[in-house]
């Protein structure tokens, strides 16, 4: 009878201390994505077995919908979180307005998928497991908040952090806002160099990531750049003193923030809109203040980061157009690369992989940013696209500031009076 008596308590919540011990033996497990850069819908949620079941939430009007990253509470840490994706295969655009696909599955799905427990520092997850569609991670934690994303995210609010340090450790570091997005954003950058030092024999270099916003690796690329080139590194002494150098680590702000995937976006891709009319604000700053260094004889080096597809397992190179290859510029091109392959080696490395190009150039048609840069500047000047592979057992945020501080060894190394010998008009 004592015994049917106290159950009979407990559940009408009479014996307040045995119903609150009820409640935490079952942890209440919950995914949250209202926060910059979040994406994900809820297909099932067990929280029994600490298993989630996801797909990016993504707008494919706003680009390729593989981005995802979400928060879980909730978590039981006496047994490892089961996450489930299921690869968004929402109809994009396929290079022409005209032109649509399903997005391939394995934009969605990466080998690995990134984890933190503060919401800060990223990690790998163990190699995920395949299973058509869908992939799924084990991840074993010991707090009850983690936060599981794609890839190691890199949001406004970082961008801030990592402008904000670099001109806290470099006094002649400036920030500035390259322009104002159509959502009303700040697209925030850094610009290095020392008072007095407009003129003259000193070189320049413009560095600017993520035009297409799941490609988050190519933010931390920057970040390990920009970390390098105000340490005590002589090397990264060198570079601050013979060049000014402008660093915007985010270009698509809008879809890194609303989570969007960015890449062919409508009404068009932002790495597609260097044209006379740009339909995104920052691009058209861009344009004006690369056009102002071109025509200055101010610009030597241009660099736009991104990601390539899943199968690439090193870093690739684009170049403008065959017909803006003037013989001093093939020749830079070449150094540099020489450079590079001696620079970036290890576990994300450069063999030499050139990409294609197209083999003939139209202002009106051809409207990547390389090309742009590449018409706009003297025959010396190096404009090109990297992309370092995200789908690597090393493609970590740590793996990714490597290549960052090897990028900026490269430059410095091939930031030489030579480059700019018999450049003509």
């Amino acid at each position: 009878m004592k015994s049917i008596l106290a159950f009979a308590l407990v559940l009408g919540g009479i014996l307040p201390g045995c119903f609150t011990t009820a409640l935490n033996a079952a942890p209440q497990l919950q995914v949250s994505s209202d926060f910059p850069g979040g994406s994900a819908r809820v297909l099932s949620l067990d929280p029994a077995g600490n298993t989630i079941h996801i797909t990016p939430a993504g707008n494919p009007k706003r680009g390729w919908p593989c981005w995802w990253y979400f928060r879980l509470d909730g978590v039981d840490t006496n047994q490892p979180v089961v996450l489930e994706v299921t690869a968004n295969q929402g109809v994009v655009l396929n290079g022409a307005p005209d032109k649509t696909r399903k997005l391939p599955i394995n934009f969605s799905l990466p080998e690995y998928a990134a984890y933190s427990t503060d919401g800060t520092d990223w990690v790998h997850t163990p190699k995920g497991e395949r299973k058509g569609d869908r992939t799924i991670y084990h991840i074993t934690t010991t707090t009850s908040t983690v936060w599981l994303a794609w890839g190691p995210p890199f949001t406004l609010k970082d961008a801030d952090q990592l402008i904000q340090k670099t001109c806290d450790l470099c006094p002649y570091a400036k920030s500035f806002v390259l322009a104002r997005t159509r959502g009303g954003r700040p697209v925030p950058g850094v610009r290095i160099s020392p008072p007095g030092a407009a003129a003259g024999p000193r070189f320049s270099v413009w560095i600017q990531a993520r035009q297409h916003a799941w490609e988050s690796g190519s933010s931390w690329v920057a970040r390990g750049f920009a970390e390098w080139l105000v340490s005590n590194d002589p090397a990264a002494e060198s570079l601050r003193e013979k060049a000014d150098i402008v660093i915007i680590p985010v270009m698509d702000v809008d879809s890194v923030e609303t989570g969007q995937g960015g890449k062919e976006q409508v009404p068009h891709d932002q790495d597609e809109d260097w044209s006379p009319a740009p339909y995104f604000p920052e691009v058209a700053a861009g344009q004006r203040s690369l056009s102002a260094l071109a025509k200055a004889d101010r610009l030597d080096l241009f660099l736009d980061l991104h990601n390539p597809g899943p199968g690439a397992h090193d870093i690739d190179f684009y170049l403008p157009p065959v017909a803006l290859l003037f013989p001093e510029r093939v020749a830079n091109q070449d150094a540099f690369f020489k450079i590079v392959r001696e620079q970036m080696t290890g576990s994300i490395k450069f063999n030499g992989r050139i990409g294609p190009n197209s083999q003939t150039y139209d202002p009106a048609v051809n409207n990547v940013v390389d090309g742009w840069v590449g018409a706009q500047s003297r025959p010396h000047v190096v404009s090109l696209t990297m992309e370092t592979p995200w789908n690597l057992s090393a493609s970590t945020a740590s793996g990714y500031l490597k290549v960052g501080k090897q990028l900026g060894r490269s430059i410095e190394l091939y930031l030489q009076p030579t480059i700019r010998a018999n450049t003509k008009e």
